[in-house]
């Protein structure tokens, strides 16, 4: 019982001086945030930084940013300005700070380090494949940019790598269009949207997928059509039957369900034709 006891209070006076260990480093941080001394809020800056407590950090590199005239001590500040919103996952603001750097220091040892970084802020800022993906292609433009301009640069695979990615999004992005036209039955727009994301992403890995629902929309699509309307989409089906055909073989997924479509195709068309 009384080890017991012992522990409890060694445990207290432990969480006392944590608290007031606490206390005191918020009193100090306040202090040079409210003092006018450079150097102090500088020093501090930079301990808090290798800390990694970057959101004090900041706090004080922004006021460095309005109190420094010298360019060189204006490069430090910038730079860890911009680390400290990309640690802190801030990262429109961090892609800001880093583009304003590669724009103010030019002639600086890490300004092609900062120009990845602020195109590595930008690939992580854009959402998931189900929002807006309106600034994705923008963005590859810019990383791809980045790779002509700096082919040497230890940078230039990660700026692939991001590419790849971003492709692949926007190929995601694509195809859940197609996929959503197709179950809404809103089978012309899904014809279109397939073929169009053929045509953008030839290698895209749904392409079996998207040549079926090219066929089967196109099917369906005729064979609700009014009748004037009708024979000219059947033999639409039929030339989307003959790519598809030529770009898969007998063991594709849907190849069977192609071959039924045809037959079905090509004995309304007789029909049609018969009776005409």
């Amino acid at each position: 019982m009384p080890i017991f006891a012992s522990s409890m209070k060694s445990a207290r006076l432990l969480g006392f001086i944590l608290i007031f260990i606490g206390l005191n480093s918020c009193g100090e941080f306040q202090k040079i945030y409210k003092s006018k001394s450079r150097e102090l809020k500088y020093n501090k800056a930079m301990q808090l930084y290798q800390e990694k407590d970057y959101a004090r950090s900041v706090q004080l590199l922004e006021q460095l940013r309005d109190m420094y005239r010298n360019r060189d001590s204006l490069e430090n500040v910038y730079y860890h300005m911009s680390m400290c919103y990309y640690e802190l996952k801030d990262y429109s603001y961090a892609s800001l700070f880093f583009k304003d750097y590669t724009e103010n220091f030019t002639q600086s040892d890490r300004v092609i380090e900062c120009a990845y970084m602020a195109l590595y802020c930008d690939f992580l800022d854009i959402g998931p494949n189900d929002l807006d993906q309106s600034r994705t292609k923008d963005v590859i433009g810019a990383l791809q940019l980045f790779t002509n301009y700096y082919p040497d640069s230890e940078y230039t695979d990660k700026c692939n790598n991001h590419i790849d990615a971003l492709r692949e999004k926007l190929q995601e992005k694509e195809y859940a269009m197609v996929i959503q036209y197709y179950r809404m039955g809103e089978y012309r727009a899904a014809v279109t949207s397939a073929r169009n994301a053929v045509k953008m992403y030839p290698d895209i890995d749904a392409r079996e997928e998207l040549d079926w629902i090219t066929v089967d929309a196109q099917y369906q699509f005729a064979k609700n059509s009014i009748r004037s309307k009708k024979l000219e989409r059947l033999e639409e089906v039929l030339q989307n039957i003959e790519d598809y055909v030529y770009n898969h073989n007998k063991e594709s997924d849907h190849f069977e369900q192609v071959m039924e479509i045809k037959n079905k195709a090509t004995k309304t068309i007789k029909e049609i034709k018969r009776i005409s």
